[in-house]
């Protein structure tokens, strides 16, 4: 047991170097980047930055139209580490050293994570530096939030906005793992990067056609359905259990797929 600890620790390490050093990280955050002010731009403009950064936040609802565009960045990090190890060779020099659990939960992990980074630094590094230009939030519109939002006295602005980011990104983290976890039975690059997207419509239909519940209906959730602290741990460790699922499918996916040759 302490080996197969040691052994996933050390891969999950060279799994976030690889990660670290790869273009397709840093593109995924100037693509954030990019895709947060072209979603905010047209409201600015319009009050000729007569606004805060809050209500910024607060009028873009997450990524508006440019979510196609999001949830492909969100792929680009590490989600298609198991695509490319599958056909560069290194997925069976590597499975034979620490075996194909270790390797899938690892790779899991740092999907994961990478896609939370990104998309996190995109959004919380524009909204940063426009806090330089106009003010993090008027007096009236303190008000509202510590009123209708629940927060006390003692609660700065910036960990809000962090919380509403942090929720949108562990979103987008959750739709990219379900790119790593197909990515096994897709050969196509251009129809994995888009499965983040058909999944989230997709989930939507099914709701709808089966009458789910709400607490099925992952997809109604964003940074906006953030009303106090509670929500977002709750809502984070919500998206955590369905990737913990996501993990355990991916596994035994690559087993079968060892297993077939």
């Amino acid at each position: 047991m302490r080996r197969v600890k040691y052994l996933l620790l050390r891969i999950k390490n060279m799994d976030f170097k690889r990660m670290f050093l790869s273009g397709k990280f840093y593109f995924a955050i100037a693509g954030a980047m990019l895709v947060t002010v072209l979603n905010i731009s047209q409201e600015a403009m319009q009050s000729r930055w007569n606004v805060s950064v809050y209500y910024l936040v607060v009028s873009s609802h997450g990524v508006g139209a440019f979510f196609e565009v999001f949830s492909v960045l969100a792929v680009l990090p590490f989600a298609l580490s198991y695509w490319e190890d599958s056909r560069n060779g290194y997925l069976r020099c590597i499975e034979t050293r620490i075996g194909r659990t270790a390797y899938c939960w690892s790779h899991l992990v740092v999907a994961f994570f990478g896609s939370v980074i990104s998309i996190f630094l995109g959004m919380a590094v524009v909204y940063g530096v426009l806090a330089l230009k106009i003010p993090w939030i008027k007096k009236e519109e303190l008000e509202t939030l510590t009123g209708s939002l629940s927060y006390g006295n003692g609660l700065v602005l910036p960990f809000y906005l962090a919380a509403r980011f942090g929720v949108e990104a562990v979103k987008y983290a959750f739709m990219a793992v379900f790119a790593l976890m197909i990515s096994g039975k897709i050969k196509n690059l251009f129809v994995l990067v888009s499965t983040p997207a058909l999944f989230y419509y997709a989930s939507q239909l099914v709701a709808e056609a089966l009458q789910l519940p709400g607490q099925m209906r992952w997809y109604q959730l964003h940074g906006g359905s953030i009303r106090n602290f509670k929500d977002f741990f709750v809502i984070a460790g919500y998206f955590l259990i369905l990737t913990g699922m996501e993990g355990v499918i991916f596994v035994r996916v690559v087993k079968r797929r060892a297993q077939n040759g």
